[in-house]
């Protein structure tokens, strides 16, 4: 039985094949993204009900490659991000943009070679198509598809690394078994990359640990994959969820360009010097809290309990934050802030924190987030990141 199109304007028509490419151009252009209005508050980080959950999972769509050949890549992340598509729909358009920039760049690498040698802009369509993707995302409030756009990137991207070193014959082998292998191995550890709740966060921890313990110590894991731009994103969502992904791809590309590393020191340097004038002053003390409560009141940070006056008129304050400067301390002598040894560093801060404010004020600043992000988002936004990383390390 053929499939209809009934529109008010021409009646029923049969849906021919070529309305059907219509069909998919006018929805990833012209459709603004939108959730399933009665799932949508069942399947959020904070409330996630398992057959709304498994009902968004059925709705995902299949962007097969008879479809990805009639769209652009503009359009195929509008409908990724913004409505859902499956993980093989996904992991496949991933692949093709990443074969695509290998492919590019490496002929422009040529050529420029060849030539005078001056540098050329390399190809970032798979960046573009995950921003793209994060951007639907958000304007449909959706945080499982944004959390499958970043963890299949995640596993793609390192793919893409190990291609840009291979040799014409290594990149003319790979194919789609390949990822779809990879793919295989993460769908045994969870239904969809799409994830599941708050729990699944912890549980994905766990397995980032796992995967790392086993890589051998001469062979270094993959880095971060290469930073998306989040930051216009992150202001323009308040959704618990969508800032653990965003503050999760920040956390990345500020272990991948090198940032985390540099702030981290410079606050290791800045706290001291705190504790040192705290130690020989209770009236520089109790400024400080005076401080961190105007900029509680103001909204100026996010912590889950005012600052507690008397840490500060005590020395618990200062032991506290010296605590913290040798846990930064220690994560810069045992890690290269390029793994998930660093986020494990970062977790363990995360969970010693209790009522923190100049404490979390510069973690916000080592990882590049913004104020909004309480101890709970930094929390999952590190969990998140760590699977990413875990995810890529088990290719």
């Amino acid at each position: 039985m053929p499939l209809l199109l009934i529109t008010p304007e021409q009646g029923t028509r049969v849906l021919t094949e070529s309305l059907q490419v219509e069909l998919w151009k006018l929805a990833s252009s012209s459709l603004n993204p939108f959730q399933n209005p009665a799932i949508a508050r069942k399947t959020t980080i904070n409330n996630t009900d398992e057959p709304s959950f498994q009902q968004k999972v059925d709705e995902l769509l299949d962007l097969d490659g008879s479809i990805r050949e009639k769209l652009t890549s503009e359009e195929l992340a509008h409908l990724a991000g913004g409505f859902g598509a499956t993980d093989e729909s996904v992991a496949g358009i991933l692949k093709d943009a990443m074969l695509h920039d290998v492919r590019v760049n490496r002929e422009r690498r040529k050529s420029t070679t060849e030539a005078d040698g001056s540098a050329s802009q390399d190809s970032h369509q798979l960046q573009d198509f995950v921003n793209e993707g994060l951007t639907a995302a958000v304007r449909s409030g959706d945080y499982l598809t944004a959390r499958q756009l970043l963890i299949l990137y995640s596993v793609v991207a390192t793919k893409g690394e190990e291609l840009s070193e291979a040799d014409d014959d290594s990149l003319s082998e790979f194919s789609a078994s390949d990822l779809r292998n990879s793919e295989r191995s993460l769908e045994q550890r969870r239904k969809s990359a799409l994830g599941k709740d708050a729990d699944q966060l912890v549980h994905d921890l766990a397995l980032a640990n796992k995967n790392d313990n086993q890589i051998s110590k001469d062979i270094p894991p993959p880095p971060p994959p290469p930073p998306l731009d989040t930051d216009r994103l992150r202001g323009a969502t308040n959704s618990d969820g969508l800032l653990a992904v965003l503050g999760a791809a920040q956390i990345l590309k500020a272990m991948q360009d090198g940032t985390a590393k540099k702030r981290t020191e410079e606050v290791v340097d800045s706290v001291d010097e705190w504790c040192e004038h705290g130690e020989q002053s209770m009236a520089f003390r109790i400024s400080s809290w005076y401080d961190q409560r105007a900029a509680q009141g103001d909204l100026k940070i996010a912590t889950e309990t005012d600052s507690n006056f008397m840490a500060f008129v005590s020395n618990k304050a200062i032991a506290n934050r010296r605590g913290f400067a040798d846990q930064l301390r220690q994560a810069v002598t045992a890690t290269d802030f390029t793994d998930v040894r660093f986020l494990r560093a970062i977790e363990e801060m995360v969970n010693r924190m209790h009522s923190p404010c100049l404490r979390l004020e510069l973690l916000q600043y080592v990882l590049g987030l913004d104020n909004r992000f309480s101890v709970l988002h930094v929390g999952r936004s590190v969990h998140l990141a760590a699977t990413c990383l875990g995810v890529s390390s088990g290719v």
